[in-house]
Protein backbone atom coordinates (compact mmCIF):
# COMPACT_ATOMS: atom_id res chain seq x y z
CA UNK A 1 0.00 0.00 0.00
CA UNK A 2 1.21 3.54 -0.72
CA UNK A 3 1.64 6.02 2.03
CA UNK A 4 0.82 9.74 1.73
CA UNK A 5 4.50 10.54 1.52
CA UNK A 6 4.96 8.48 -1.64
CA UNK A 7 1.89 10.04 -3.27
CA UNK A 8 3.38 13.49 -2.70
CA UNK A 9 6.41 12.63 -4.90
CA UNK A 10 4.14 11.21 -7.56
CA UNK A 11 2.42 14.58 -8.36
CA UNK A 12 5.57 16.42 -9.61
CA UNK A 13 6.56 13.34 -11.59
CA UNK A 14 3.20 13.30 -13.41
CA UNK A 15 3.43 17.06 -14.10
CA UNK A 16 6.87 16.58 -15.60
CA UNK A 17 5.74 13.78 -17.87
CA UNK A 18 2.68 15.68 -19.14
CA UNK A 19 4.53 19.01 -19.67
CA UNK A 20 4.33 18.94 -23.53
CA UNK A 21 0.53 18.68 -23.30
CA UNK A 22 -0.16 21.70 -21.10
CA UNK A 23 2.81 23.96 -22.12
CA UNK A 24 1.08 25.67 -25.11
CA UNK A 25 -2.27 26.56 -23.45
CA UNK A 26 -0.60 27.89 -20.28
CA UNK A 27 2.02 29.81 -22.29
CA UNK A 28 -0.60 31.58 -24.42
CA UNK A 29 -2.59 32.39 -21.27
CA UNK A 30 0.40 34.01 -19.56
CA UNK A 31 1.59 36.20 -22.49
CA UNK A 32 0.82 39.93 -22.02
CA UNK A 33 -1.95 41.45 -24.11
CA UNK A 34 -2.47 45.02 -25.38
CA UNK A 35 0.16 47.74 -25.04
CA UNK A 36 1.73 49.95 -27.70
CA UNK A 37 3.18 48.51 -30.85
CA UNK A 38 6.91 49.00 -31.17
CA UNK A 39 6.70 50.76 -34.55
CA UNK A 40 4.08 53.25 -33.24
CA UNK A 41 6.11 54.10 -30.14
CA UNK A 42 9.24 55.02 -32.10
CA UNK A 43 7.37 56.84 -34.86
CA UNK A 44 6.36 59.80 -32.64
CA UNK A 45 9.96 60.57 -31.64
CA UNK A 46 11.67 59.65 -34.89
CA UNK A 47 13.10 62.65 -36.77
CA UNK A 48 12.89 65.15 -33.92
CA UNK A 49 15.60 63.95 -31.60
CA UNK A 50 19.01 64.94 -32.91
CA UNK A 51 22.08 67.07 -32.31
CA UNK A 52 24.27 68.32 -35.18
CA UNK A 53 27.48 70.31 -35.39
CA UNK A 54 28.45 72.86 -38.04
CA UNK A 55 25.06 73.49 -39.65
CA UNK A 56 24.00 75.93 -42.39
CA UNK A 57 20.40 77.06 -42.89
CA UNK A 58 19.61 78.92 -46.10
CA UNK A 59 16.43 80.97 -46.38
CA UNK A 60 15.16 82.23 -49.72
CA UNK A 61 12.12 83.93 -51.15
CA UNK A 62 11.22 84.11 -54.85
CA UNK A 63 14.60 82.65 -55.88
CA UNK A 64 16.44 85.31 -53.88
CA UNK A 65 18.50 84.38 -50.83
CA UNK A 66 17.26 86.33 -47.78
CA UNK A 67 19.26 84.77 -44.92
CA UNK A 68 22.16 82.44 -44.17
CA UNK A 69 22.22 81.05 -40.65
CA UNK A 70 25.28 79.16 -39.44
CA UNK A 71 25.64 77.56 -36.02
CA UNK A 72 28.30 75.50 -34.30
CA UNK A 73 25.63 73.24 -32.77
CA UNK A 74 21.92 72.63 -33.40
CA UNK A 75 19.56 70.48 -31.37
CA UNK A 76 15.96 69.49 -31.93
CA UNK A 77 13.23 70.38 -29.46
CA UNK A 78 9.97 68.72 -28.51
CA UNK A 79 8.24 70.99 -31.04
CA UNK A 80 8.65 69.84 -34.66
CA UNK A 81 10.73 72.17 -36.92
CA UNK A 82 12.02 74.27 -34.00
CA UNK A 83 15.77 74.04 -33.39
CA UNK A 84 18.01 75.35 -30.60
CA UNK A 85 21.24 76.86 -31.93
CA UNK A 86 24.56 77.64 -30.24
CA UNK A 87 27.33 79.99 -31.44
CA UNK A 88 25.19 81.55 -34.17
CA UNK A 89 26.57 83.52 -37.12
CA UNK A 90 23.77 84.77 -39.40
CA UNK A 91 23.76 86.93 -42.52
CA UNK A 92 20.50 88.80 -43.13
CA UNK A 93 20.31 89.97 -46.73
CA UNK A 94 18.17 92.94 -47.79
CA UNK A 95 16.58 93.48 -51.22
CA UNK A 96 19.65 95.35 -52.53
CA UNK A 97 22.03 92.54 -51.55
CA UNK A 98 23.38 94.34 -48.46
CA UNK A 99 24.40 91.93 -45.72
CA UNK A 100 23.76 92.50 -42.02
CA UNK A 101 25.83 90.08 -39.96
CA UNK A 102 24.42 88.93 -36.60
CA UNK A 103 26.47 87.03 -34.01
CA UNK A 104 25.01 85.48 -30.84
CA UNK A 105 25.82 82.79 -28.31
CA UNK A 106 22.42 81.06 -28.38
CA UNK A 107 19.38 81.04 -30.59
CA UNK A 108 16.18 79.33 -31.63
CA UNK A 109 14.93 78.94 -35.21
CA UNK A 110 11.37 78.03 -36.25
CA UNK A 111 11.46 76.70 -39.81
CA UNK A 112 7.70 76.92 -40.42
CA UNK A 113 7.31 80.59 -39.34
CA UNK A 114 10.85 81.69 -40.39
CA UNK A 115 11.38 83.18 -36.93
CA UNK A 116 14.92 83.51 -35.58
CA UNK A 117 15.37 84.36 -31.90
CA UNK A 118 18.91 85.22 -30.78
CA UNK A 119 20.07 85.89 -27.23
CA UNK A 120 23.17 86.36 -25.10
CA UNK A 121 25.67 88.93 -26.40
CA UNK A 122 24.02 89.69 -29.73
CA UNK A 123 26.22 91.82 -32.02
CA UNK A 124 24.81 93.18 -35.29
CA UNK A 125 27.20 94.57 -37.90
CA UNK A 126 26.06 96.29 -41.09
CA UNK A 127 29.04 97.08 -43.30
CA UNK A 128 26.98 98.94 -45.94
CA UNK A 129 25.56 101.47 -43.47
CA UNK A 130 28.67 101.18 -41.26
CA UNK A 131 27.15 100.58 -37.85
CA UNK A 132 27.40 98.06 -35.02
CA UNK A 133 24.63 97.31 -32.57
CA UNK A 134 24.71 95.35 -29.30
CA UNK A 135 21.75 93.87 -27.46
CA UNK A 136 20.83 90.83 -25.39
CA UNK A 137 17.73 89.68 -27.31
CA UNK A 138 16.83 89.87 -31.00
CA UNK A 139 13.88 88.55 -32.99
CA UNK A 140 14.08 88.32 -36.78
CA UNK A 141 10.88 87.67 -38.73
CA UNK A 142 11.96 86.18 -42.06
CA UNK A 143 8.48 86.51 -43.61
CA UNK A 144 8.16 90.27 -42.97
CA UNK A 145 11.95 90.92 -42.94
CA UNK A 146 11.86 92.83 -39.64
CA UNK A 147 14.26 92.91 -36.71
CA UNK A 148 12.87 93.51 -33.22
CA UNK A 149 15.03 94.05 -30.14
CA UNK A 150 12.75 94.43 -27.10
CA UNK A 151 15.59 95.03 -24.62
CA UNK A 152 18.28 97.64 -24.17
CA UNK A 153 20.11 98.32 -27.45
CA UNK A 154 23.23 100.34 -28.23
CA UNK A 155 23.82 101.46 -31.82
CA UNK A 156 27.29 102.74 -32.79
CA UNK A 157 28.04 104.35 -36.12
CA UNK A 158 30.44 106.93 -37.58
CA UNK A 159 30.63 109.61 -34.88
CA UNK A 160 27.39 108.64 -33.13
CA UNK A 161 26.30 106.36 -30.28
CA UNK A 162 22.57 105.84 -29.67
CA UNK A 163 21.19 103.80 -26.80
CA UNK A 164 17.56 103.02 -26.10
CA UNK A 165 15.31 100.52 -24.39
CA UNK A 166 14.15 98.90 -27.65
CA UNK A 167 14.91 98.89 -31.36
CA UNK A 168 12.86 97.95 -34.43
CA UNK A 169 14.28 97.76 -37.95
CA UNK A 170 12.32 97.15 -41.14
CA UNK A 171 14.71 95.71 -43.73
CA UNK A 172 12.23 96.40 -46.56
CA UNK A 173 12.07 100.16 -45.96
CA UNK A 174 15.35 100.64 -44.09
CA UNK A 175 13.56 102.46 -41.23
CA UNK A 176 14.82 102.32 -37.64
CA UNK A 177 12.72 103.00 -34.55
CA UNK A 178 14.44 103.33 -31.19
CA UNK A 179 12.08 103.35 -28.22
CA UNK A 180 12.09 104.20 -24.56
CA UNK A 181 14.52 106.64 -23.07
CA UNK A 182 16.91 107.38 -25.93
CA UNK A 183 20.40 108.69 -25.24
CA UNK A 184 22.41 110.02 -28.19
CA UNK A 185 26.09 110.97 -28.14
CA UNK A 186 27.60 112.80 -31.14
CA UNK A 187 31.37 112.76 -31.51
Amino acid sequence: MMSGRNLLWLVPFILLLTFPLWKIPVGSFLTPRGGVEKSTATKSVKGYNFSMTGINILQSEQNQETARIRAALARSTSTPNVYVLEQVDADLIDDNGGITQVLAETGRFNVDDKLLELSDNVVITNRVENYTMKTDLLYYDGNNRKIDCPGKSVLQGDGIVISGSSLHHDMNTGAYTIGGRVHCTLQ
